[in-house]
C-alpha cells in the first residue's frame, strides 16, 4: 500500500488536481468568500509541484487520515440515503480527456436512473461555511474542486456528502456550469504554465512552510553582496520595525500581568475562575555538559555540526 501511495503522489506532481485548482482560484477571493475553506497558499502549492520537499511535508496529518478512514462510512450513509438503485464505483485518479495537466480523484462515480455523475465524501468538525442539508451552500474551495471533477468526467451535477460529528449527514448538490468550468480550467492551465513550466514562484505567504522553502532555495548568501533598496523595501522595513516595537511592548505588559497573578496566587493552586499556577510534569533531560566532560572522545565521535540558519536582521533602523 505504501508503494501504491508513493506512485500516486508522484502522479499528482505531473499536474494540478481538484484541490490544487481550488487553492489557485480561491487565492484571489476575499475573506468573506473563504468561509470554511482549507486555505493552502499558492507558494506552498508551487513548491510541491516543482519538487521542493520540506520537513513539514512528512509530518502526520490527522485531518487527512480521518477523511481517508471515514470515506467508506460516509459513502455507505450517502448510498443508504439515496436508495438501493444507486451504484457507487471507485474511480482512482482521472486525467482530463483534453487538458493533460488537470486531474481529479473523485471519491466515487455514481449511477442513478440512467444518469452518471459523482460524489465526494467529506468529514468536518465544524459546520462553519456549510449550509443546511439539500442546499448549495458549501465552502468555495469545495465547490471549485467539484467543478473540476465535473469537467473531467463530463457530469451534469455533483454531490457532496458531508458528515459533521458522527451522525449529521448533509448532502449538497451543485449543477454543472460549462462556461464557469472552462474558465476555471483556463485559469489553472495559465497558472501551471507560468509557475511550474516557467518556474516563476508565486509571492511567498507568511507561513512556516514558506520560510522553510525560501531557506532551502537560498541556503547561503553571497558575502558582501547587497540588493538595491526600493521604496517598498524601506516601507516593509519600517512596518516590521513598528510591529516588533508593539510586540515588545505587549510582551512586557503580558509579563507584568502574569507576574501580578502569580504574586496573588502565592502558595495556592490558583484564583477561582481566573487562573491556576501549577507545576508541569517533571521531564528527563540529557546533561550534555557532564557527558562531554566525562566522555570527551565519545562525545566528539557523535557530535555533528549543524549549519547556521540565515537570520533576517533589519538595517537602517533608528534606535
Amino acid at each position: 500500500m505504501n508503494e501504491e501511495r508513493q506512485a500516486w503522489l508522484r502522479e499528482r506532481k505531473r499536474g494540478l488536481g481538484g484541490t490544487d485548482v481550488a487553492c489557485i482560484v480561491s487565492a484571489s477571493a476575499n475573506a468573506s468568500q473563504k468561509m470554511g475553506c482549507f486555505e493552502k497558499s499558492e507558494f506552498a502549492l508551487w513548491a510541491d509541484k516543482v519538487g521542493i520537499e520540506t520537513a513539514s511535508d512528512h509530518r502526520d496529518n490527522s485531518v487527512t487520515l480521518r477523511g481517508q478512514m471515514m470515506e467508506d462510512y460516509v459513502c455507505k450513509m450517502y448510498q443508504h440515503r439515496l436508495g438501493n438503485d444507486v451504484e457507487l464505483v471507485e474511480s482512482g485518479l482521472l486525467w482530463h480527456p483534453e487538458n493533460k495537466k488537470i486531474f481529479g480523484t473523485p471519491d466515487r462515480l455514481v449511477k442513478q436512473n440512467g444518469v452518471s455523475f459523482g460524489m465526494d465524501a467529506k468529514t468536518r468538525r465544524s459546520r462553519y461555511g456549510w449550509g443546511a442539508d439539500g442546499t448549495t451552500d458549501i465552502p468555495l474551495d469545495v465547490e471549485i474542486q467539484m467543478r473540476v471533477y465535473m469537467e473531467i468526467v463530463d457530469a451534469p451535477y455533483w454531490d457532496i456528502a458531508t458528515l459533521f460529528n458522527l451522525d449529521d449527514l448533509r448532502i449538497y448538490r451543485i449543477e454543472r456550469d460549462k462556461e464557469l468550468g472552462q474558465k476555471i480550467m483556463n485559469l489553472a492551465t495559465e497558472w501551471w504554465e507560468k509557475h511550474v513550466v516557467a518556474n516563476e514562484p508565486p509571492p511567498p505567504d507568511g507561513s512556516a512552510k514558506a520560510k522553510e522553502v525560501l531557506s532551502m532555495m537560498h541556503p547561503r548568501p553571497e558575502p558582501d553582496v547587497f540588493v538595491g533598496a526600493t521604496k517598498q523595501d524601506k516601507d516593509i522595513r519600517d512596518e516590521l520595525t513598528e510591529i516588533k516595537k508593539k510586540q515588545s511592548e505587549l510582551k512586557a505588559r503580558r509579563d507584568l500581568l502574569e507576574n501580578t497573578l502569580r504574586a496573588k496566587i502565592g502558595d495556592a493552586t490558583g484564583i477561582d475562575g481566573v487562573a491556576t499556577w501549577k507545576q508541569n510534569r517533571s521531564q528527563q533531560v540529557f546533561d550534555k555538559a557532564s557527558f562531554r566532560k566525562d566522555n570527551p572522545d565519545l562525545y566528539d565521535k557523535y557530535v555533528q555540526e549543524k549549519p547556521g540558519a540565515r537570520v533576517l536582521r533589519l538595517l537602517g533602523v533608528s534606535k
